[in-house]
């Protein structure tokens, strides 16, 4: 179950990172598809995606504003705060791309990887973290050893986020743009996609939303 938490931190004056609505972006129903069919990631929407990323790669860091960092800062403080038993230890951001993110995640976890599926992405993160091309669909990663990934406008694939997470460990979600992002689920979709009983605490921040989520533990 989500616990919506107050919105501390309104919106802001800056444009906004995408177009007024992302409403039928074909990005949205890849989205769905692979959150919810597992069946969804098919051969040609990882090559559809890899090409668009591939070629938005050299303009993505220019994509960027302040306002983007908001919903990522807030559901790294309050989030992570209400998660109960959280190690913070190892983090994997999935779909990390060019590292624009990084100034929000640095420093919240002793180890920190990024990532992405797109070469070109990874080719131009800065070298100070680690970088892994990979698939989300099937992460290169052992079995419950994750403490936390982070998904900033990324797919969730829900068999591998859970395969991969460890027991105690969380799953934080954030859309940049909430609703007008192209890849994007609810709070309550993600808690719904995920295998088994979740319980997390969701909000806003600037334009964006985010939630934290995490496994109900045996009373």
């Amino acid at each position: 179950m989500i616990q919506w938490l107050p919105v501390v931190i309104g919106p802001t004056d800056t444009a906004p990172l995408w177009g007024a609505s992302a409403t039928g972006h074909p990005m949205r129903e890849v989205t769905r598809a692979v959150a919810f069919d597992p069946d969804g990631w098919t051969p040609e929407r990882q090559s559809q995606v890899i090409a668009l990323f591939d070629g938005l790669a050299s303009e993505w860091n220019d994509r960027d504003v302040p306002e983007r960092k908001l919903p990522i800062l807030d559901a790294l403080d309050r989030g992570l705060a209400a998660a109960p038993g959280v190690l913070g230890d190892v983090a994997i951001e999935l779909g990390g791309g060019t590292g624009v993110n990084l100034p929000a995640i640095e420093g919240q976890f002793a180890t920190l990887v990024t990532l992405d599926i797109s070469a070109e992405m990874l080719r131009l993160a800065p070298p100070r973290v680690a970088r892994v091309q990979g698939d989300g669909s099937k992460l290169p990663l052992p079995d419950g050893r994750v403490d936390a990934l982070i998904l900033i406008n990324m797919f969730l694939f829900p068999t591998e986020v859970d395969r991969v997470l460890a027991p105690a460990g969380v799953v934080v979600w954030v859309n940049s743009r909430g609703v007008e992002t192209p890849i994007h689920l609810t709070a309550d979709e993600v808690d719904e996609a995920l295998p088994g009983a979740w319980s997390g605490v969701a909000s806003a921040a600037g334009s964006g939303t985010w939630s934290v989520h995490w496994r109900d533990r045996p009373t």
